[in-house]
This record gives structure tokens, sequence and C-alpha cells, in this order.
């Protein structure tokens, strides 16, 4: 295989292994978890998704049809924002209205009913608060209709996208800090977020580059930047897990107010090197460690993961707090009891994972089975 061979492995196995460590890191520090192992993981957790689905965007596939792309991304991202946003509120309702009052505490509940929809139908972290994960799907949605014309305009020229995307980069930093107000779909988000989605998509154009040229002599000048780094892959990745381990210790030390995607706090240099340094670091660490049948699962089924995860979260921890005589300033920042948590959402989602893609797919953009649409049609003819 060549040098360049093991990047396009990323459209094979082991890249869902990635996303499946991924989702397992977002679960994770979802629950209470000491700062500096917060922190740590904020810092990489969403970009690394990002970057996999810029690797995985093949823009040759929609160049000459902005309708299909737009129509593809709409069903398969926003179509289940919109059904998982409607189907967990349901679940809030009727668990903390109807079963058992007082269940959860969430501010959604307390407005009305209009100002419900215009919070699901905006879709900001804040104001979806009974279930924020669902923010990255419309975010996703909106960076790649960002990048896709970014790409129309400069597919050819690699120079001019980094520039843009670098351009980018700093107008939605700029925008965190000196804006109040955040966009729809949380596309001022977006200008951040299309980095990573650009940086993946720009090694994907650099490895299929390499790939059908065979030949360093005949690369591009950037590629054969890339083509040195990957010649010298064992130096780097001790040198990325190293300087994570150093990061991470100096977090143990002086922690800090979190930084993410959705919270710049002030750090932009920062912010964007350990985002990418954490990123690369998984990358070059999967390809050692190779594939994994149970995170490859996971990784399959990473959307169903997010949409689901904090209401059956939220629910595990009452049970765990009102049958066992928990107490919950116990849980605060308790990464063993996270751990044990996150263990056991991941294993009570696979007959959930199981319903949904044999019997309800179009929840996650998928065509419904034959029968399904039988059925509807059935029901649609009664009324």
């Amino acid at each position: 295989m060549t040098t360049f061979g093991f990047w396009f492995e990323m459209r094979l196995r082991w890249i869902d292994a990635l996303k499946g460590i991924g989702i397992m890191l977002v679960v994770f520090a979802h629950h209470s978890l000491p700062l500096a192992l917060n922190n740590y993981i904020y810092s990489f957790h969403m970009p690394l998704f990002f970057f996999i689905s810029g690797f995985l965007f093949d823009f040759g596939k929609y160049a000459g049809s902005a309708a299909n792309f737009v129509k593809g991304r709409f069903r398969s991202l926003i179509v289940p924002y919109f059904c998982f946003a409607v189907l967990t509120c349901l679940f809030y309702f009727l668990v903390d209205t109807v079963y058992h009052p007082g269940v959860t505490d969430i501010t959604f509940f307390k407005a009305s009913a209009l100002y419900c929809v215009y919070s699901i139908l905006y879709a900001l972290v804040p104001l979806i608060s009974y279930n924020p994960a669902l923010w990255f799907l419309p975010c996703l949605f909106v960076t790649e209709l960002l990048f896709y014309g970014f790409a129309k305009k400069y597919s050819g020229e690699t120079i001019k996208l980094i520039l843009l995307l670098i351009a980018s980069g700093i107008l939605g930093y700029l925008y965190s800090v000196y804006v109040p107000f955040k966009l729809p779909w949380n596309a001022d988000t977006a200008l951040t977020t299309v980095v990573f989605y650009g940086a993946g998509n720009l090694l994907r154009k650099f490895t299929e580059v390499g790939e059908k040229s065979g030949s360093v002599s005949s690369l591009e000048s950037s590629s054969r930047l890339i083509e040195n780094i990957i010649r010298n892959e064992k130096f780097l990745l001790g040198f990325l897990i190293l300087v994570n381990l150093l990061y991470f210790e100096y977090l143990l030390e002086f922690p800090r107010a979190p930084v993410s995607i959705l919270n710049f706090n002030g750090a932009f240099f920062s912010f964007y090197f350990f985002a990418f340094l954490g990123t690369f670091a998984f990358i070059y660490l999967f390809r050692k460690i190779g594939s994994s049948k149970v995170l490859e699962y996971y990784g399959r089924n990473c959307l169903i993961v997010l949409a689901l995860h904090l209401p059956l979260m939220n629910v595990l921890k009452q049970l765990a707090i009102m049958s066992f005589g928990i107490d919950p300033e116990y849980i605060i920042s308790n990464a063993a009891f996270a751990l044990s948590l996150t263990a056991l959402n991941l294993l009570f989602l696979i007959p959930v994972i199981f319903i949904i893609n044999n019997y309800f797919p179009f929840l996650v953009g998928k065509k419904a089975h034959l029968w399904v649409l039988r059925i509807l049609g059935h029901v649609s003819k009664s009324l």
C-alpha cells in the first residue's frame, strides 16, 4: 500500500471505529466530569466529527447538481433533527408532567407552546435545553452548504480555498466575541466548524492526488508536505500523543473556563491548535490500533446515540438517585460514575438502535420500508 493508502482506509471500517470513540466521548463528556478532563474532551471531540464529515464528502459526486446535494443533506440531517426534537420533547413532557412531576427541571417546558415551537425551529443549545446535543445536526447542515459554496467556486484552487477557510474562521471568532445574538441553526457557529470540515476535505483531496499519481514528484507542493508528514507518521504519532498528554497535565494544574466550538472564551489560536491536535492524534492513533466491532457499531449509529443519549442519561441518573439513594452531590465531577453511566447508556441504546434501523429508518434520514409506507398510506386514507 502506498503511504497515501492508509488515509483512504478512513473510508473503510476503521473510520467507523473512530466515529464510535468520538460519540462515546460525547456521551461521557455530557456527564459531570472533573474540570480538566471535561476541558480536554471538549477541546476536540466535536471538531473531530466535522473533520471526518469533511473527509467523507465527495464534491465531485454533487458538483453538477446543488439541488440534489441540498435535498440529500436535508433528508439525512434536518429531517432527523426535527423527528428527534419532537420525539424527545414529547418524552420529557410525559415523564415530567404526567408520570413523575419534578423528575426533570427543564425551563423549556415553562414557556408557552408557541415559544417552544419557535425554540425547536431556531435550533440553538439554550433554546432546545431539553436535548441540546441536537444542535449538531442543523449546524452540520449549514456547514456543508457553506463548504459546498466554497468548493463550487474554488474547487480547483487549493490556496484560495484555504485562505477562504481561514477568513471564515476569523469571522466566526469575531462574530462570537462582538455580536450578542446567535443565528438560526447555529449558522454563525458554522463559520468556525467549516474550517474543520474543509480541512478534512482538503486532506481527502491531497490523498486522492497522491493515490492517482503514485509519485511524489508529480504532486503539488501542498501534497508533498502531506506526503512527508505521512512518511514520518511514527514520529508524528508519538509527538501528537506527547503534546496531548502535556496539555492534559497542564489542565490538571491550571483548570480554566471550558473552550469549545460553541464557546471560544477569548481563545482563538489555542482553540484551533488543540482542536486539530486532538483530532489528528486520534486519527493517527486509530490508524495504528485498527478497528473494533463495538466501536464500528456505535460509529455507524452515532446519529441515534447523539439524539437519544441525553434523555436516557437523565432517566438513568434519576433512577440511580431514587432507587439506590445516591447522593446527588456524589455525581458531581465523579469520573467513575460518569463512565459507568456512559456504559449503561450505550448498552440500553442497543435495542433502540435496532428498532429504529429496522422499523423506523426515516428517523435517521433513510428510506422507510415498504410495509411502513403502506401502513402510513392506509392511515392517511382513513383520515
